[in-house]
């Protein structure tokens, strides 16, 4: 299984809490660009490849962190890969400000979807992106081969990413996980 999670500056750290680490996974860090990329909690993270170098048929699940990727919105290089890998039904995951470029992109129209910190309000400057999207007010959406998820819910949706992948054996697994991600107790 390849997982590739895409870096951008300001990108959200803390909202890629995986529980699929120490998994049988080969990750991909990626980014547009072959240099250093300062997180919103000012980490500097260097990418194992440029999106130039991916083959979408080698990626079978795509992340994109929260922050503000408005800056990306027009991006041709990044919108046509990501577009790539939806016409070949790869995951694509985004979670907070990862589901505003989903969005911009289209790939929600359609769909149902949450997005942002806890949703997005019909005042808020995002609203329009999704338009054509069905949104909810949920923590996490899975929509064909889409998964939104808030910022607030990044153990839910490290877990829903651990369940497309099929790395649970079962419920139980599934409630353990989420128990030690969320540091409860018995």
């Amino acid at each position: 299984m390849n997982v590739c999670v895409f870096y951008y500056d300001g990108f959200c750290e803390s909202e890629i809490v995986l529980s699929i680490w120490g998994r049988p996974v080969n990750f991909i860090f990626a980014a547009l660009e072959d240099r250093i990329y300062i997180s919103e909690e000012k980490q500097k993270y260097l990418p194992d490849k440029t999106i130039g170098e991916l083959i979408p048929d080698d990626i079978d699940i795509f992340i994109i962190p929260g922050g503000d990727p408005s800056h990306l919105y027009d991006n041709i290089v990044l919108k046509d890969f990501i577009k790539a890998l939806d016409e070949k039904n790869k995951w694509i995951a985004g979670i907070c400000g990862g589901s505003f470029l989903m969005a911009k992109y289209g790939l929600l129209d359609g769909k149902k979807c949450t997005g942002s910190g806890s949703g997005v309000a019909p005042d808020s400057r995002f609203f329009p992106l999704y338009e054509k999207s069905h949104l909810v007010n949920e923590d996490v959406v899975i929509d064909g081969n889409k998964i939104t998820a808030t910022g607030q819910a990044f153990v839910e949706f490290a877990i829903a990413i651990g369940k497309v992948m099929g790395i649970y054996k079962n419920e139980d697994e599934i409630k353990m996980e989420y128990n030690w991600l969320k540091n409860i107790k018995g």
